[in-house]
């Protein structure tokens, strides 16, 4: 197999036992991810070992004792950049934040399947540019990608959407004699706390109840049925007049939007009503 062809398609009992050896080396199950994707990132990670067939993929698979790590830094999340979608950080910027700054508390904040830290990072900067009090729980389920995101360098590319005066103020310029790097500004990083977390175990980091949460391009790689439960157990982590934010082709389920107001279709931000409210609406 060259290094441009894709593999055919995978019998599903194969590509079950290849996820069933991933769990078991590493603990993640991608059994509720949507089968295509799964699929399409094995495939991907078979072209980078020059495996011919996913039966073969699977033979390295049980004989290596480091290639579940690496598929798994291969199957998990973690496309994203600083500021992604700005329409919508702007409308964080200009509309939420004011809104919760009405409150005394420090603000806490969710950034979950974080993957890299860019989207974390990113909320930081708009704490920091309005003189918020608050903090940012990060999670994600790969823990090379939560190393990543707690050193804290990335690709100049990744800064391609961030507003410039946000850039020069929270983003140092680095040169590692190769490519241009940029690496987060010390008080981003005392903002945000990096932990891993599994989005489909159910479970809410700490007591809940955060004033905004944010899930960004995670939920369209699942199933339909798991991508309900996520959403649940997201919007039961958001206060009443908190905020939930999701990606650009992400929406809440029937039954949930009775409990959220859209900001607006410009932008995946909603307001979790209080139940006087819900009742109103």
């Amino acid at each position: 197999m060259t290094a441009r062809q894709m593999p055919n398609l995978a019998a599903p009992d194969t590509v079950s036992t290849i996820l069933a050896v991933l769990r078991e080396r590493t603990g993640m199950d991608f059994t509720r991810y949507r089968v295509a994707t799964v699929q399409r990132r094995i495939a991907n990670r078979m072209i980078s070992v020059g495996a011919d067939s996913f039966e073969d993929y699977l033979t390295l698979l049980r004989d290596s004792q480091d290639e579940a790590a690496l598929l798994l830094n291969r199957v998990s999340i973690k496309v994203s950049r600083f500021y992604r979608n700005r329409t919508s950080f702007d409308l964080l910027r200009t509309r939420v934040l004011p809104d919760l700054a009405r409150g005394a508390a420090p603000l806490r904040i969710w950034s979950a399947g974080c993957g890299c830290g860019e989207e974390p990072y990113s909320l930081a900067m708009l704490l920091e540019e309005a003189g918020l009090p608050g903090t940012i729980d990060a999670t994600d389920i790969d823990p090379a990608a939560l190393e990543a995101a707690q050193g804290g360098v990335y690709a100049a590319e990744a800064a391609a959407e961030l507003p410039a005066e946000l850039a020069a103020r929270y983003l140092v310029p680095v040169f590692n004699g190769r490519r241009s790097l940029v690496a987060v500004a010390r008080a981003l990083r005392e903002r945000v706390a990096f932990a891993a977390h599994d989005l489909l175990s159910g479970t809410v980091p700490g007591d809940g109840r955060f004033d905004l949460v944010s899930c960004r391009n995670v939920l369209i790689y699942l199933q339909p049925d798991v991508r309900d439960q996520v959403l649940t157990t997201l919007r039961r982590a958001v206060r009443p007049g908190g905020y939930l934010f999701l990606g650009e082709a992400e929406w809440p389920s029937e039954a949930l939007g009775a409990s959220l107001e859209s900001l607006g279709h410009s932008a995946r931000l909603f307001r979790a009503l209080d139940g006087q409210a819900q009742e109103r609406a």
